[in-house]
């Protein structure tokens, strides 16, 4: 232990002078025998039609951790190794065991380097490195890992091209070199990049880009051209890239600072760009304004690489050289669909967060402590971007996220729910490319919501004034989850104890974040009292009979009701509730209690049937009574508590019963969402065929208006197309017939060449095709941007039908008793062969019974 605390302070002591870093990470878990300090590698490329590879001429420096090293263990995976290139140099002399000097292991992927004496160890007195030398050639090809080829058709040349592009987390970094491929070694790199010009059959390629900028350049004659770049930064292996091709760029400066960003494509693609490019420098600009600072968020520039292959998103260490799909920041009107364009529009905004949050090219090194907290937090400030963006329509400064913070709350709900689920304090330890990719959605979905409800919380101006503060005042520093809600405390609340009943926000977001899944509070209205009671009570929510426990979360309440709209502060908490029954006096005038006014709270609210009633009374007659976003969160709780078997379904469709008149778009991406959760298997409402095709019934009744509404809408707003688009999409998954016409008509048109597939549709098109025998619909390949959608239809489809398939078919529910209201005279009451008890009056009784029930079984 002595040793390891003596080595630590040495290596600060070593990368401060050879790095010339800030700030070194904790190496309390390193305790590796060997570490790596510097990487330098120099790449030879050979890009050729039919086999492309490179040679690398790699020097690895390191320093020992521990006594008697007499074997140095790399990882290296699909590499020719130059045997006799293998040397282990102190200073000038090589150490390597002449009779045994290598093995490889291809089951471990290994590398052993044997030496003839043992390495030394790395101290204060003793500042001893060590060069290991390896010479190799890589063979890279479409579908490799780590580092593959990528071939596409280049317009200008008209011909087939080819390029390089890495993607190295996690752990495929020993595709690309023989490294320590461990996340949490990081080290400096230096790349030299030789080009040729000159060959046989060989293509020229211009565009070099690794993670540092670039320092000369340097022209040998007509043979080649040898690029140099400057020493990276102190990155992990996950971090690193590498990127060669034939490609152009568009290159932009932000408004006040020398942040540069590039985006690089085929130049005959690269106008396809322009939207990702000017959105991009806006982004930035917003975080700047956000920041009310000039400071650069990276030194040097930041890279967007458009690679023509089926990358799905950023990785999430990159910073200054961040490769994607092309399909997936490409704007083309003809084939781009507004729901693309939003998601593009995400990624980099979430990208870029990430950048000015923390990255290791900033003049002072930020460090996440949690990385999954990172995460969160980078997810919630894209969106809060996005909302100031607006689509670059003109809007008011410091618009809130309502919607955008509803999309985080339900897709985190959808999956936070079950026993299995961690809590999100569980990734503690976690680097944020080791979180598995079954849970990332959930880290940064979760953690966004919970941050929006901390906002609403604490009021929006001092919840983002306390964050920027926080987060400058942190640079060169480690930001962890604790230290931010103590901050948060003190710069937020005038009076620490009587916030929340003495409660701080420290104290109540760690019952989230070290809880898993999320409450529903029960409310039980006593109205046979005067004032009325109000009784709270929580417990876990799950969409199973099963983990439903009573909860302890501390939940902070802001309540509304329908009588005394204009209440003081009605958007801030009034009171904490915990885990006993919490109850409180409020006159209600027999209307309705709305709990999580604003929709923010990461809860789910259930009430009683009495006032359920009289909400779905409101809604049907006063709609405009509840806000928006209140009406969402209803929605949604509506089919999540039937669901769960917490309503039934007489009670869940009367409240939903209002919807065909419901016009918000922010409600019906609530009802969307709702309605998925129709699908969780196993859940407590015990689903069966019936009953779903019942769900599907009064659906397409209640979307029909709209949908009539928005196909014949010429309106091309963004608003607009995203409401469209998501109608007719829900419309066209239920199998409602008038979308089915719209299709067969569309797909007419297009079969004229009068009509192409309108791409905000096209998802929802592809609902209905994949179920018809247009088969000349698919005569022409699909682009990427095309089979996107398709691939995502796809997997709804499937989805679908192997929920339907486990599902048991059931019984249609009994139809619901009609008591009439017409008097019968007492000479036309009964037939008098049919006096009730007689043979006649039973036979008569059956025969219309069972005529009914044919009526009804044709009917089905």
């Amino acid at each position: 232990m002595l040793l390891r605390k003596l080595f630590r302070a040495v290596f600060v002591f070593s990368f401060f002078t050879l790095c010339r870093a800030d700030i070194v990470m904790d190496e309390e878990c390193l305790n590796y025998t060997v570490y790596p300090v510097n990487y330098e590698l120099n790449i030879y490329p050979y890009v050729y039609a039919e086999r492309s590879y490179f040679d690398c001429d790699l020097t690895i420096t390191i320093i020992a951790n521990a006594p008697n090293v007499i074997v140095i263990d790399l990882d290296a995976r699909d590499l020719e190794i130059e045997g006799g290139s293998i040397k282990v140099l102190d200073g000038n002399r090589d150490i390597v065991n002449g009779a045994r000097p290598f093995e490889f292991d291809n089951f471990t992927s290994k590398l052993h380097i044997y030496l003839k004496e043992p390495l030394k160890v790395y101290s204060g007195s003793n500042k001893q490195f060590y060069h290991v030398k390896i010479m190799y050639r890589k063979y890279v090809k479409t579908d490799n890992t780590g580092v593959f080829l990528v071939k596409y058709y280049d317009e200008q040349n008209k011909g087939f091209k080819y390029l390089f592009a890495t993607r190295l987390s996690p752990n495929k970094a020993k595709y690309f070199l023989p490294c320590f491929d461990n996340p949490r070694f990081e080290a400096v790199f230096k790349f030299k990049v030789y080009i040729l010009k000159r060959l046989s059959d060989l293509q020229y390629t211009n565009t070099s880009l690794v993670i540092a900028e670039e320092q000369r350049r340097d022209n040998f004659k007509t043979e080649y051209v040898v690029v140099e770049y400057v020493p990276s930064p102190q990155v992990g292996l996950h971090q690193v890239g590498f990127h060669y091709s034939r490609f152009a760029s568009l290159s932009g400066k932000a408004e006040n600072t020398n942040d540069t960003f590039t985006v690089w494509a085929p130049i005959d693609e690269l106008r396809d760009f322009n939207f990702i490019h000017n959105y991009g420098l806006k982004i930035i600009n917003l975080i700047h304004e956000y920041a009310q600072s000039d400071r650069r968020l990276l030194q040097g520039s930041i890279n967007v690489v458009a690679v023509p292959s089926v990358i799905n998103g950023y990785e999430i260490g990159s910073f200054n050289l961040l490769t994607i799909g092309a399909h997936k920041i490409v704007s083309i009107d003809q084939f781009t669909s507004i729901k693309q364009t939003e998601a593009m529009m995400f990624d980099l905004a979430q990208q870029l967060s990430r950048i000015w949050l923390g990255n290791p090219a900033e003049s002072e090194r930020t460090r996440w402590k949690e990385e999954w907290f990172k995460e969160g937090m980078a997810t919630y400030l894209a969106y809060y971007f996005l909302t100031q963006y607006n689509h670059g329509l003109p809007t008011e400064h410091n618009r809130p996220i309502s919607s955008y913070g509803l999309q985080m709350k339900h897709k985190a709900m959808a999956i936070d729910w079950h026993r299995s689920t961690p809590a999100l304090d569980t990734f503690n330890t976690s680097l944020a490319i080791e979180i598995p990719s079954r849970y990332r959605e959930l880290v940064m979905m979760k953690t966004g919501a919970i941050l929006w409800m901390l906002e609403n919380w604490v009021q929006s101006s001092k919840f983002h004034q306390a964050l920027v503060n926080y987060i400058k005042s942190r640079r060169g520093k480690y930001i962890s989850l604790e230290d931010f809600t103590t901050n948060l405390d003190r710069k937020t609340i005038e009076c620490l104890h009587q916030f929340f009943n003495g409660s701080t926000a420290s104290r109540i977001l760690g019952s989230w974040f070290r809880r898993r899944g999320y409450p529903v509070i029960n409310v039980q209205v006593l109205r046979d009292r005067t004032p009325n009671a109000v009784l709270l009570k929580q417990r876990q929510f799950s969409f199973t009979h099963e983990n439903r426990d009573d909860s302890d979360y501390l939940i902070p309440i802001s309540y509304v009701i329908q009588h005394h709209q204009n209440c003081y502060n009605c958007y801030r908490p009034r009171f904490t509730i915990g885990a006993q029954t919490y109850t409180f006096s409020e006159n209600l005038n027999d209307g309705w209690i709305l709990l999580n006014r604003n929709a923010s709270g990461y809860y789910r609210v259930n009430y009683d049937a009495d006032t359920w009633r009289i909400i779905a009374k409101t809604l049907k007659e006063n709609i405009g009574s509840i806000h928006e976003m209140n009406r969402a969160q209803i929605v949604n709780d509506v089919f999540a508590l039937y669901v769960a078997g917490d309503l039934d379904f007489q009670l869940a469709t009367e409240i939903l019963d209002y919807l065909d008149l419901e016009r918000s778009p922010v409600v019906w991406d609530s009802v969307i969402s709702g309605f998925d959760l129709l699908t969780i298997e196993g859940a407590g409402c015990g689903m069966t065929k019936h009953v779903y095709w019942e769900w599907e019934n009064f659906m397409m009744k209640k979307v029909s208006t709209i949908f009539q509404q928005l196909v014949q809408s010429k309106d091309s707003q963004v608003l607009t197309r995203l409401f469209r688009s998501a109608v007719v999409q829900l419309s066209c998954a239920l199998g409602g017939d008038a979308c089915a016409a719209h299709v067969r008509r569309l797909h007419v048109e297009h079969r004229r060449g009068r009509h192409a597939l309108f791409p905000d549709c096209r998802l929802a098109y592809y609902f209905v095709l994949a179920n018809e025998t247009f088969s000349s619909t698919y005569s022409r390949k699909l682009n990427a941007i095309e089979q996107d959608d398709k691939t995502i239809a796809d997997r709804k489809i499937r989805d679908k039908n192997r929920f339907m398939a486990k599902i048991p078919i059931g019984e249609p529910r009994p139809m619901p008793i009609v008591m009439s209201t017409t008097t019968i005279k007492p000479s036309e009451a009964v037939p008098e062969k049919l006096v009730p008890g007689s043979a006649s009056a039973t036979v008569y009784s059956v025969s219309v019974l069972f005529i009914i029930i044919l009526i009804n079984t044709f009917i089905r």
